[in-house]
């Protein structure tokens, strides 16, 4: 290490002093505990570093020399030697530019197998980072400082009544101001375990101290009240351990004690009435916030617990003001609303300050929490002025939506605004259906609509949900007049009806586009909910009429998306409201039920019926449901109009299936000929003489076998002319 002959001495790693008169004290210049063990050292890797750059050149040449294509590979350019350690601290001279080292070429071995290497087979596997674990040393300490606080305990417990006042004084503070000097020697030394442990055996006798020095009576210490004594023991904790981790700045054990010692001393200092009022929450948000400041200080092993203490301070403080702006108290409840807004002021400028100008990934969840906690608690304080304040939170919640929607731009602040405008309406919507008003209920949905329609056609993001909203929030409004007995259940119904219709011609109007949908699923819930209202008083001409009025507007939307589903869809509304229209009206007659039902189906089929489809996909379904239960009913119940008609639609049937080659209605008409004849014919037959029936079946089996083979011919064709129908 020394090429020139002289003496080497070790210099400090710090600031180059040489550390040889320093022995295993701190360097007189910097400071650095155990200079002369660290330079010695810090020359050990230097030198090992030496040794293993040297072995690798030595590799390196040898697998050179040793490839067949080792000619062609370009040598690298040797790196430049480490410059000596200097022995002075005087700064030598910067070293000439040297050439960029480049890395030599990768030499490829030709495969021995003739097979490719598998993929990654040169590429040494990654570290395995090795889980954290306590080692001997530790766990040898951790069990002798928790010996040592036993010890203090049961000294104080048991042995505290056999000495004197100045000795049992003077022994624990000796014991714990030796654990603490202790500590302090061996950051000096460097022994990192035993400062944490003597320091953490330190603190835990300092508290013991201070509580059995009340507990026992020391100093006539037990007539100082206890919530007084507690709060005098945590600044005392506090205190000495500011004290000791500003002399020891290398123990993480002082900065922690001092940290939570600090938690619960202002809340000692107040009292029942004032804890659990505005103060504590003012106290609980404002120690969130300086732990929040005091884990930007702290170094990183620390931080998260103050993070943590941050974060349930800031929970009982937020649950608290809001539980005190519950309240009856109208001068507490206003207060903690107050403090509630104040600390989220201090919440957003504190976001910004440990953001520290960087932008934030999520810059609207600060925001929104903060509007969302003060919106609940001005609307705890509203209720607390009556039927005044209930008026403000109906107008203030959509106020601020609106105010939001304007600003959207800033994502900050509309999120704030967003989230404080509704938690305003809706938790003013809770307490208003807690108390069963549901008048004033009915203009909060109603105003409701305004933020919802101007989201919808000002924001993109939303337009969905908010076109949904801007349709049911009516709705809604609807159903609660009706409720508070403003409106009957017809015209409630009615209105519902007409929004339908109103959320089918916005989806229809925005068809293709996120907001189509919203549209009109919320339309089919109003057409839902206007027939169940007005069917709750046995309206059912109006249940038929706002049914009709619904699947007319669904229709339509599905005529222009072509939207299969939703026609058949609205086709089924329109057949059942003309069912629940003819039930009502007490019409019994089967044709009022079959006719539109057969209608419906022949609506539904007209797409198979241009496409050119099969007739029993097509027409055939709404030809037998007109037909076949009209065919019924003239067998079993006769009458000359419906005998007529039916007879007269089976024949025109057949007729039209014959000429247009259509095998259903043929088919149908013909069985139904055939069944009205039989049905007609049937009773009469046990009248004739026996001699004619015989007669006559005679005649017929004379008939049939003498032209048995041409029949056979004959029905053979006719059943294959049926056939080739479509």
């Amino acid at each position: 290490m020394n090429p020139h002959g002289a003496s080497w001495a070790p210099a400090c790693p710090v600031c180059g002093r040489p550390a040889v008169d320093v022995g295993t004290g701190s360097c007189p210049s910097c400071g650095l505990p155990a200079v002369a063990h660290a330079a010695l050292v810090v020359a050990r890797i230097g030198t090992t570093l030496d040794d293993l750059v040297r072995d690798r050149d030595q590799l390196l040449a040898t697998l050179r020399a040793a490839a067949p294509g080792a000619g062609t590979v370009r040598a690298p350019v040797p790196p430049a030697p480490a410059p000596p350690v200097q022995a002075s601290p005087v700064p030598a001279p910067p070293p000439a530019a040297l050439p960029p080292w480049v890395p030599p070429q990768p030499v490829r071995m030709p495969p021995s197998s003739g097979s490719a290497p598998a993929p990654g087979a040169g590429i040494p596997p990654p570290a395995r980072r090795r889980p954290p674990h306590l080692s001997p040393q530790q766990v040898l300490l951790g069990l002798g400082a928790l010996l040592v606080v036993a010890a203090a305990i049961t000294f104080v417990a048991v042995a505290w009544t056999r000495f004197g006042v100045v000795f049992q004084a003077g022994l624990m503070i000796v014991v714990t101001a030796l654990a603490c000097g202790v500590s302090a020697w061996s950051a000096r030394r460097g022994l990192r375990a035993t400062e944490e442990a003597l320091a953490a055996a330190g603190a835990a006798l300092l508290a013991v101290d201070l509580g059995g020095a009340r507990a026992l009576g020391l100093f006539r210490l037990e007539d100082v009240p206890l919530r007084t004594w507690w709060a005098v023991s945590c600044a005392v904790v506090l205190v000495v351990a500011l004290v000791l981790a500003r002399l020891t700045r290398t123990t993480a054990t002082w900065p922690l004690a001092a940290l939570l010692a600090a938690q619960p001393l202002p809340f000692l200092l107040l009292t029942g009435e004032l804890l659990t009022g505005p103060p504590g929450v003012a106290v609980a948000l404002a120690m969130a916030a300086a732990d929040v400041v005091a884990s930007r200080r702290l170094r990183p092993g620390l931080a998260p617990v103050a993070i943590v203490l941050a974060g349930v301070l800031g929970a009982a403080g937020v649950l608290g003001g809001l539980a005190t702006a519950a309240g009856a108290d109208a001068v507490d409840s206003w207060t903690a609303t107050a403090v509630l807004g104040l600390a989220g002021a201090g919440a957003l400028l504190l976001d910004r300050w440990v953001r520290a100008g960087r932008p934030p990934r999520f810059p609207e969840r600060i925001p929104a929490a903060v509007g969302g906690i003060i919106g609940v608690a001005l609307t705890a304080s509203l209720q607390t002025a009556g039927d005044v304040g209930s008026w403000v939170a109906v107008g203030l919640g959509p106020v601020v939506l609106v105010v939001a929607v304007l600003l959207a731009a800033r994502t900050a602040p509309a999120a704030g605004l967003a989230a404080a405008g509704a938690a305003l309406t809706l938790v003013h919507a809770a307490v208003l259906a807690d108390g069963e008003r549901y008048g004033e209920l009915a203009v909060v949905a109603l105003v409701a609509t305004v933020p919802a329609v101007l989201a919808a056609i000002r924001l993109p993001v939303v337009r969905s949900p908010a076109t949904a909203v801007a349709v049911l929030a009516p709705a809604a409004a609807a159903l609660l007049t009706h409720a508070a007995g403003v409106l009957s259940a017809p015209v409630a119904g009615l209105l519902l009806a007409l929004l339908a219709a109103a959320g089918f011609a916005v989806a229809t109007l925005r068809t293709g586009r996120p907001e189509e949908w919203g549209a009109a699923a919320s339309a089919a819930a109003a057409a839902l909910t206007a027939g169940a209202t007005s069917g709750s008083v046995e309206a059912w001409g109006q249940v038929g009429l706002q049914l009709g009025v619904a699947g007319v507007a669904a229709g339509a939307y599905a005529v222009v998306t072509s939207r299969r589903w939703v026609g058949v869809a609205a086709v089924a509304d329109l057949v059942a409201a003309t069912w629940i229209a003819v039930g009502g009206a007490g019409i019994e007659t089967p044709e009022a039920y079959t006719l539109p039902a057969a209608l419906g189906l022949l609506l539904v089929a007209l797409p198979q019926l241009r496409a050119g489809a099969s007739s029993w996909a097509a027409e055939g379904a709404a030809a037998g449901v007109a037909l076949v239960p009209s065919a019924l009913v003239v067998v079993a119940e006769p009458t000359a109009l419906r005998l007529v008609l039916v007879i007269t639609t089976a024949a025109l049937l057949t007729v039209a299936g014959t000429l247009l080659h259509r095998q259903a209605p043929f088919v149908i008409g013909a069985v139904v000929l055939l069944v009205v004849a039989a049905g007609r014919l049937g009773p009469y037959a046990p009248l004739l003489p026996r001699w004619v029936t015989l007669g006559t079946a005679g005649l017929l089996l004379l008939v049939v076998g003498a032209t048995y083979e041409r029949r056979r011919q004959q029905a053979r064709e006719a059943v294959a002319w049926v056939a080739q129908m479509r």
